[in-house]
Parts: structure tokens; sequence; C-alpha cells
């Protein structure tokens, strides 16, 4: 039974929205699931899945629906983004939704800085927060052969809009990150993909993959001050290079990281959830500050088993309650993994795209152990005994299973 708590709203309620309402609900803590389809986190039962405009592609939608939906409640809930058009929507609104809701979210101003990679690694050179090197468009053709190899990636990958920018959104991931080895593949690039450079930042090569990406993940109240701290480090993602986390762990990492975190959230006047994310290169082994996201990342949900509950400690300041502040790990001992699609990736596409990384079925499940016998499993399906999310994801990796085999039977007939 819930106690008499303000609700708390996720919005976009992938693995990422699911760590949270899980973390909230076992605390008593009455979720809505608010999304614009049904992902994993609206079968969650500790959540109520409320549909909602897509702020995408119907920002002003969206905001009117969400400030009548607030102010028919009993009292202010909690509104907690995970995804950035969610987080960017609700930062233009913060003034007007706070009439009926507590944001988790920081002013427009630090949102649409971090937001715009443009913008933010302009100001990361001109105050040395770490970020790689960057060029101006106009100075493509000016980088020297030496400086090569290059990225491309996209200014944005999520924003919302009232405006379908569904093309657009499309092609920033295929777009996601583009290596470019010399002057003559940037030349043929920016031919090829005029209709979008506009929409890119180019910025120096940082060498590795996804298992040199750290996390710093913080929450901070509403004087920018930190009051709670998670660092970690993804040990596989998909893609390999550069995707999403799909098994992590908390871990130690250099107090560089930790400072150059605490100084950008004062300077930019941040507040709320956020994921700085630093990544590692192989050949210089300096760390470079990639890229900060202005809201909850995918693997949140290893940040309770470590000691530092960021969105119990967020929802407790934002709602005037006690809470501890926490400002490191207190276990590093702590594995968070999407179980399922772990298991598909080792056993099938990483054979192909990143072989190294390709398991056995008895390797795997060797690894399983390992994790267990070192410290805390955190199975993202598994977790805090949702049973209807459990059952939910058997159905889903069902269908991609036999969607591959289907697919398969049709090449070689």
């Amino acid at each position: 039974m819930f106690l008499e708590k303000p609700k708390a709203i996720i919005f976009n309620c992938n693995f990422n929205g699911l760590s949270i309402i899980q973390e909230l609900g076992i605390h008593n803590i009455e979720c809505v699931a608010m999304d614009c389809l049904r992902s994993i986190g609206t079968y969650s039962r500790y959540s109520k899945f409320v549909r909602c405009p897509d702020p995408s592609r119907d920002e002003s939608q969206f905001v009117d629906f969400l400030y009548d939906y607030c102010g028919s409640l009993a009292s202010k809930p909690v509104l907690i983004p995970t995804n950035d058009h969610w987080a960017t929507a609700v930062s233009k609104q913060k003034e007007r939704l706070q009439e009926v809701s507590i944001p988790c979210v920081s002013d427009w101003p630090a949102t649409r800085l971090l937001v715009d990679k443009r913008r933010f690694y302009e100001e990361g050179m001109k105050h040395n927060y770490m970020t790689p090197r960057t060029w101006r468009e106009d100075d493509l053709l000016e980088i020297p052969d030496e400086d090569f190899p290059i990225v491309a990636k996209p200014v944005f990958r999520r924003n919302s809009s009232d405006e379908d920018i569904t093309n657009l959104l499309e092609n920033m991931d295929r777009l996601r990150l583009v290596v470019l080895k010399s002057k003559k593949e940037l030349c043929a690039f920016l031919q090829k993909e005029k209709a979008y450079v506009k929409h890119l930042v180019f910025q120096e090569f940082v060498n590795g993959m996804s298992d040199e990406m750290h996390t710093v993940g913080i929450y901070a109240d509403n004087n920018n001050d930190i009051q709670g701290l998670f660092a970690g480090k993804k040990i596989r993602g998909y893609p390999a290079d550069i995707g999403d986390c799909i098994v992590g762990k908390a871990c130690r990492v250099p107090e560089l990281l930790i400072e150059n975190t605490i100084r950008i959230v004062k300077e930019i006047g941040y507040s709320g959830i956020a994921e700085f994310e630093y990544k590692r290169d192989t050949k210089t082994k300096a760390y470079k500050l990639i890229e900060v996201n202005p809201r909850s990342w995918s693997w949140i949900g290893i940040t309770p088993a470590s000691g530092v509950s960021l969105p119990l400690i967020a929802y407790n300041d934002l709602c005037g309650l006690p809470y501890n502040r926490a400002l490191i790990n207190q276990n590093i001992e702590v594995v968070y993994e999407k179980m399922l699609p772990d298991l598909i990736n080792s056993l099938f596409r990483y054979k192909k795209t990143y072989p190294s990384w390709h398991k056995s079925l008895k390797e795997w499940l060797l690894e399983q152990r390992t994790f267990k016998k070192k410290g805390n499993l955190i199975k993202a399906e598994f977790n805090a005994k949702d049973y209807p999310v459990a059952i939910m994801s058997y159905v889903q990796i069902t269908k991609t299973i036999a969607g591959k085999l289907l697919r398969l039977m049709r090449k070689r007939s």
C-alpha cells in the first residue's frame, strides 16, 4: 500500500525508466509510467501506464497534456524524464509546469547547453572541460592530415519539437558516429551527407571500444550542490564500439573525473540527475568527456545496490523529505546487466560485429556465475520481484529470436 507521498511521473519507460519505477516503487512511492508507447517499464507492477503525446513531434500538445494531468492530482507529482526529448520539453516549460508539479530537470539554459552538443563542446574547449577537440564546419577542410581520424556525430539524437522530425532523428541515429580516416573520406562524406552536415559536429577520434566508457552519474540540488554521485564503467555495450550499456559495473574512477564533473555542475548551474560519460583513449591513456546527458541514463538501475540511489535521493530532496547524502559508491562489487539482450548479443550478434566478445552458452553462463560470486548482480528484467516485466521480457526476446529464425529460413529457401 502506498503511503501519502507525492506521485512520481516517469517519462520514457524503457530500462532507464523501469529502474527508476522499481526503485521508487519498492519505497512505497506511487509511480506513473507516462509514455507514448508500451515500453517495458509500463508493464511494471509498481506503476500505472498513462499514454501521452510524443514530445519529439507534438511538444506543445505533450506539455498541455502533462499540465492538465498534474493539475488533476491531489498534490504536485515529481516529474522524472529519462531521455533527451522528454527532458527538453519539460525543461523548456519548467516555470509553467512548476505550478502543478515538481520537475526533476535543470533550468532551460543548462539543459539547452548540454543537449546542443556543438554548443557544449565549444564551451568545453573554452573552459577545459576535458572534451575532445572539435572543429567548426568552416574549418573542416583545414584539418591537418596528422589529425585524422576524426569523427562526425549528431548535435542531438533526440529533441522535442512541434514539427515531425522523425526523418531527421532516424538519420541522426544512422550517423550516430562516423569515423573519417582521411581528408579524402571527409570530403566524400560532406558531399554525400550535405543535407545533414549542419546537424553534425566533427571532433577528434577517441580510440577504444565501449568498455572504455566511464560514467559519473550525479544528482544536484537546486543550489547546484551534488547530493549523490555514482561512478562506474561499461563492461559491454551494443554496438560494441559506441553502444548503450548492456553490462556495466560500479568502480572507482580517477579523482580528476569527479573534480571535473563537480566543476561543470557548478559553473553551468545544473540541477537534477545527469550522466557524465568519459572515455579512456586506449592509445594516449587520456580521459575525454564525450557527452553529458541532462537526465538519468540507461543503467541507473545499478545505483541503489552501489549505495548511491540517485532516484530516491532526487525524489526525497525535491519533496523535502530526509535522505542521506552519498558522494561515492559504498559498494563497488556490483554488476548491472540487461540479461536477455546480453545473451543474444554474446551468442549471436558480437560474432559478426566484434568477435572477441562472442561467447558460447557455456562461457556466458560461467561469466554469470563469476559476476554472482564477486558481489551483487542486478538483472534489469528480473529485479525487484517485478514479475510482469520478467514475463514481457521473455515474450519480447522470443519474438526477436523467432523473427531471426524466420528470416534465416527465408534466405535458405
